[in-house]
């Protein structure tokens, strides 16, 4: 009973709306005393050159691919800066534990090695500043506890790119089995898990009985993803 009401008080959370850079909060799915209020920073994702090459390929011209990225490659980077100024709010209300899409538990304690090769590494480099994230920014430094969100499976069922490198279509069903394995990486933790999640994955589906779910949006997500 102890434990219960410790995670419920763990999960009590300030005002989003009024933390710098957000757009939108929503209560996804609300729960009376929940012991883990998961709170999904909606990404859009960074994309490595071969990937959005292959994306948009048939819609841009071939001389016009490299400036292309670098505009898309800036747009990332003005949201990370926004979603850096929302983790410093959740931390200062004492909120530390983030759980990062694309890292697996094999690669959590390699993690930190990952940041600083990145931060030397340009922007066709791999792993780079913006590959690794606004949490990376506060991982470096301490400030919060990395986790990862991903397993190898579920990056498997959602691989973007096939043998020949060209997109392929992913299954609702594969992206929901992806989802799943999700939620098990947050089984264990109680109050509030910060997740850092592309902002077109849906987890109301996927969460628990007395779990919370709020998804948060900033500025720049909104005008990226076109909502």
């Amino acid at each position: 009973m102890f434990e219960l009401l410790l995670a419920a008080m763990l999960s009590n959370l300030p005002n989003l709306e009024s933390f710098p850079g957000v757009e939108s909060v929503k209560v996804a799915v609300d729960c009376e005393e929940p012991t883990l209020t998961i709170v999904h920073i909606r990404d859009w994702h960074f994309i490595e050159y071969a990937e959005f090459k292959a994306d948009v390929e048939n819609a841009i011209s071939a001389d016009q691919m490299e400036n292309q990225y670098v505009v898309f490659a800036s747009e990332v980077q003005e949201i990370q800066d926004q979603q850096e100024l929302f983790l410093n709010a959740m931390v200062k209300a004492g909120h530390r534990d983030v759980w990062i899409e694309g890292l697996i538990p094999e690669f959590e304690r390699a993690f930190i090695h990952i940041c600083h090769v990145a931060a030397r590494n340009g922007l066709y480099e791999s792993p780079n500043p913006i590959s690794v994230g606004a949490a990376a920014r506060l991982f470096v430094k301490r400030q919060i506890k990395v986790h990862a969100l991903d397993t190898d499976k579920g990056l498997r069922l959602t691989m973007p790119l096939d043998a020949a490198g060209k997109l392929r279509k992913i299954s609702d069903a594969d992206i929901e089995k992806r989802e799943d394995l999700m939620i098990q990486q947050l089984r264990n933790h109680k109050g509030v898990a910060i997740v850092v999640l592309g902002g077109a994955h849906d987890l109301s589906n996927n969460i628990r009985p007395g779990t919370k779910l709020i998804t948060v949006a900033v500025k720049g997500y909104r005008k990226a993803s076109g909502e």
